[in-house]
């Protein structure tokens, strides 16, 4: 027998026991923390370039200002998960880009005002600013209210300001992603303007480029913190590229920290299937529910809060009919069928979907991979899931063995060792990687144990004497997304 802890040349006398879990390790929930990049306002630097982890949403509104895109990052996470790990990386706006503006222009037909009171159901990214109007407003009068409305609520991402009749909104951060804020009225069914006023709408453009994320030297400030997933608040082609590069390098098996950023945009359905069409990639994930008022970069963190607490659980767990809280689903009108559905999904864009009460749905979470390096189509990193188990798999893997084999010796199979001593032999990997197998089986994670246990393969390495290889031809559990029936009948 072996000890760790008790030297065999002592002659001192004493009872002396140690403990010893190696019979007793348990593989558990795979560590999962989530990280939103997103920008801060100007007048909150402090924490710029910092990891904080965040705890509340008046946290993150008092470290990086309220209406930032960051802060509403952390808030639309945190309406889907508040008891997940959540960590913020905040980045200053680019010093030389330019604030996205839109306007919206009053115009009050009668001479002596409206003809009656009302509302003028206004919404701004996502968020609902009802103004009230009086009788004898005129068209100054209203958008001097417009505006007024729209300074009043800290939490949206843009401020009014107002000249004559016209509302000019500017975006707090500077940057394209200011072009994701919506600006529309009479969003849901029933709502009409006061009698005798209109509305004219220009949507916000203009804006400069997002912070560059390598500038703001993400990669380092990152290293060595294992993030799961992370979420984008820029979609800029260059910022994503970036992040990619991070996280192919972190899933390589040197480095085991995978991972996968979500980002989305706004606008059209061919918007979402032109940029999907331009990426490949299992890292990477496009929410898609074109022509939602919300943000892009909300809704990507709104559905990451949506898959965190679940993928956690259960990597293998269909990630399908889960409601998204905080994302505000199209127009009734706006809403697409099951082919232009199966379009985005081919595009390798997640789909989402809206119920008839306007709540939004993850229906089935793809990734971007489409194709092999050689251009030859593929489906083997089609689902997150998939991604997800195998993650899983590989960190379950490897900390089981060196939980139960951190001080091993290596030997040929055959041997009559002594009692009490540790040494791996590749029948006994095998028996370790079986058993393990049905472990995984028991999870619902894996199937066909029988298929596993004739093809694995564990062998000493023929060029390194320290080394065992294993061959672990895992077959994956899938996720039951589509029912075949026909209904025959006499």
């Amino acid at each position: 027998m072996q000890f760790v802890e008790i030297p065999a040349n002592n002659l001192v006398p004493i009872f002396a026991t140690e403990f010893d879990n190696s019979n007793a390790v348990k593989g558990g929930a795979m560590p999962w923390k989530n990280l939103i990049i997103g920008q801060s306002l100007s007048t909150k630097s402090t924490y710029d370039g910092t990891l904080v982890q965040i705890t509340s949403d008046e946290q993150a509104d008092a470290y990086f200002g309220a209406g930032s895109q960051i802060a509403l990052m952390i808030r639309a996470f945190r309406k889907n998960s508040k008891n997940v790990e959540l960590w913020a990386l905040p980045i200053a706006d680019d010093a030389e880009s330019a604030a996205a503006t839109g306007t919206i222009t009053a115009t009050v037909s009668g001479t002596s005002g409206l003809a009656n009171p009302g509302v003028i159901r206004l919404m701004i990214g996502g968020q609902s600013v009802p103004v009230n109007v009086a009788a004898t407003d005129a068209s100054a009068d209203v958008a001097t209210k417009i505006a007024a409305a729209i300074n009043a609520k800290n939490n949206l991402p843009v401020t009014a300001s107002v000249a004559t009749n016209v509302v000019t909104l500017t975006a707090k951060n500077a940057g394209s992603l200011g072009h994701s804020i919506d600006i529309r009225y009479n969003h849901y069914q029933g709502e009409e303007l006061p009698a005798g006023l209109t509305l004219a709408v220009v949507a916000m453009a203009s804006g400069g480029a997002d912070a560059d994320y390598e500038d703001a030297g993400i990669a380092s400030i990152i290293d060595g913190t294992w993030f799961n997933a992370i979420i984008s608040g820029s979609a800029e082609a260059a910022n994503i590229a970036y992040i990619k590069e991070i996280l192919d390098e972190r899933w390589t098996a040197t480095v085991q920290q995978t991972g996968v950023v979500f980002f989305s945009i706004n606008g059209a359905a061919s918007a979402f299937t032109s940029r999907g069409t331009a990426l490949n990639s299992q890292v990477i994930m496009l929410p898609t529910l074109p022509k939602s008022p919300t943000p892009g970069f909300e809704v990507a963190a709104a559905v990451c809060g949506c898959i965190a607490p679940i993928a956690l659980n259960d990597p293998a767990a269909p990630l399908t009919n889960y409601a998204v809280k905080g994302v505000i689903a199209p127009k009734p009108e706006d809403r697409l069928g099951l082919e232009n559905n199966n379009i985005i999904l081919r595009a390798g864009c997640a789909l989402l979907v809206s119920g008839n009460d306007g709540t939004v749905y993850l229906k089935r979470m793809v990734t971007t991979y489409k194709t092999t390096p050689a251009g030859a189509s593929d489906t083997s990193y089609q689902q997150v899931e998939t991604v997800f188990t195998l993650s899983y798999l590989r960190w379950d893997w490897n900390n089981y063995m060196a939980s139960r084999y951190p001080h091993a010796k290596l030997a040929d199979d055959g041997n009559d060792f002594g009692p009490g001593q540790t040494v791996m032999t590749p029948k006994l990997g095998a028996g370790e990687l079986l058993s393990r197998y049905e472990y995984w089986m028991s999870k619902a994670l894996v199937q066909n144990f029988d298929s596993f246990k004739e093809n694995l393969v564990v062998m000493r390495d023929p060029d390194d004497k320290t080394a065992l290889q294993f061959l672990i031809p895992a077959e994956l559990i899938s996720q039951f997304f589509i029912g075949k029936s026909k209904l025959q009948f006499k």
